[in-house]
């Protein structure tokens, strides 16, 4: 849903896409540090050691929003989205030498569930593909950074800092060092006014602080490579976006598409369910686990 944000402050701010990214930053670095101090102040503190590494993240989170929000204005709302979700590709391939992720047959058969089905959205299998290609460049790099933010946050958890503390100080560099290339007036200017104020408090909250602190949180119990597949969901939702809110094409093709990456989620998280049953096994009290192998006997008095 970015497009509706990034679309209306494009046509009907003037603003460039450095603009929004301040925006964007902007509102969502204020209202995280009041959540932070409100529920866990603790957070706060970060190794000095630690700086550098915001900076380095921080950078791709600014590439991978720039480039985004530029894309989203040249080209439609599903292939911008479809092409920064080859992030996964990215994030398989790092993970697999950082972190020792298995590459299993299901998560090769997702991925290639959901990029054939990302090909028919864009055209590319019947041939209709029309498309800037600073637009379509403009998405793959997004994809690239993308996937780099992912890792980010996974490195971030590994050295023991707090998804929410990670999440605070990567935006707050990537706001500072967007600020002195920025029209500050300008951005000012277009969110004076209600609708502008309006559009402002939903990048920034509804589409960037509270999915980026899920993301960073979800990296706590899913593999990066997961975690950036299943974010694959998105393309879907630009689609309908595209289709309701500015009158994109929705075909035969692009329902296909679309499908066959719901598809590609579905079978992740049938994977996913199972290895939540086995680990959650463990807990369950032992008086319904002995119910459970002889179910017409009585648990006993004590757990």
């Amino acid at each position: 849903m970015l497009g509706i944000c990034s679309r209306y402050f494009r046509n009907e701010c003037g603003l460039d896409a450095l603009d929004t990214v301040l925006i964007r930053l902007m509102v969502s670095v204020i209202f995280l540090l009041l959540l932070i101090i409100l529920f866990s102040p603790s957070s706060l503190r970060i190794r000095m050691k630690d700086i550098p590494f915001f900076i380095v993240f921080g950078l791709f989170k600014i590439g991978s929003d720039v480039t985004f929000f530029y894309a989203q204005g040249t080209i439609e709302l599903s292939m911008a989205t479809l092409l920064q979700m080859t992030a996964p590709y990215y994030v398989l391939i790092i993970s697999i030498y950082l972190f020792k992720d298995s590459l299993t047959w299901k998560k090769l058969t997702a991925l290639v569930l959901a990029t054939t089905g990302c090909l028919f959205v864009t055209g590319v299998i019947n041939g209709n593909m029309d498309a800037e290609i600073s637009g379509v460049l403009a998405a793959l790099f997004s994809g690239l950074c993308f996937g780099m933010f992912v890792i980010g946050s996974r490195i971030a958890y590994n050295k023991g800092v707090k998804p929410e503390a990670s999440l605070f100080y990567t935006i707050l560099i990537a706001d500072l060092i967007v600020l002195p290339f920025a029209d500050v007036d300008a951005v000012v200017t277009a969110v004076i006014n209600p609708d502008g104020l309006v559009m402002a408090l939903a990048l920034g909250i509804l589409m960037t602080m509270i999915p980026y602190f899920i993301l960073a949180w979800s990296v706590k119990y899913l593999e990066p490579t997961l975690t950036s597949i299943l974010s694959i969901l998105e393309l879907v939702v630009a689609g309908i976006v595209g289709f309701t809110m500015f009158g994109e094409e929705l075909s035969a093709f692009k329902l296909l598409g679309i499908a066959l990456v719901l598809g590609s989620v579905i079978l992740l998280n049938i994977r996913l369910r199972v290895d939540y049953r086995k680990k959650v096994g463990k807990y369950i009290p032992l008086a319904y686990r002995q119910k459970e192998k002889d179910p017409s006997g009585d648990p006993p008095e004590t757990e």
